[in-house]
């Protein structure tokens, strides 16, 4: 039998917290309901591994932590988790990260990802565009962060502009905690007409 969970949010920030709180507490609800069949599933990857069918969320909103700091918030207009993974599909997605003093750490906006809820890594693809905390701004086709290296990279061709040009290169590395940006292979300054 086919089950979903669905929370529909209009625009405004307010019904989107609410719809926030009920996907809280639907998964609250699926996660008391595992606990009594198993004990010991008490987080939220050992909710969506109970999951019996996908779960469906409009507007929704995750927030990757490290002890009290919160390392990223990720929004998305649509997410799909699957029972049989930790990943989440995404459409239409923005990643906001900030750093322990709450300055940016990079931003990103795509068309599609996936979000590993276990380890909190995320594929960022079509059209994915972002900035970095030290002011550079790319373009790539995809981008992919470990959120264990804290490191944000492609190997995709990347257009890239800071404050001396616009360049390209076969992809690049993004040491978030160093704020550390390396253009790879073949960087070449595009020449404005």
């Amino acid at each position: 039998m086919f089950t979903h969970a669905e929370c529909r949010p209009h625009r405004t920030r307010a019904l989107q917290v609410v719809a926030g709180l009920v996907l809280v507490g639907v998964l609250g609800l699926i996660g008391a309901e595992s606990a009594r069949a198993d004990e010991g599933a008490d987080s939220p990857v050992d909710v969506f591994s109970n999951l019996e069918a996908e779960l469906r969320v409009t507007g929704m909103t995750f927030v990757a932590s490290r002890e009290d700091v919160n390392e990223f918030v990720l929004r998305a207009r649509r997410a799909f988790f699957m029972p049989d993974t930790n990943l989440a599909k995404l459409e239409n997605v923005r990643i906001t990260a900030t750093d322990e003093e709450d300055r940016s750490s990079f931003e990103v906006s795509c068309m599609r990802g996936e979000l590993d809820v276990k380890t909190n890594d995320f594929l960022a693809e079509g059209n994915v565009r972002g900035t970095t905390g030290d002011g550079r701004s790319y373009t790539a086709s995809w981008v992919r962060y470990d959120h264990e290296r804290a490191l944000l990279y492609t190997d995709a061709p990347v257009t890239m502009d800071d404050d001396t040009g616009t360049f390209r290169g076969d992809g690049f590395r993004y040491h978030v905690k160093q704020r550390r940006f390396r253009l790879l292979g073949n960087v070449s300054l595009v020449q404005t007409p």
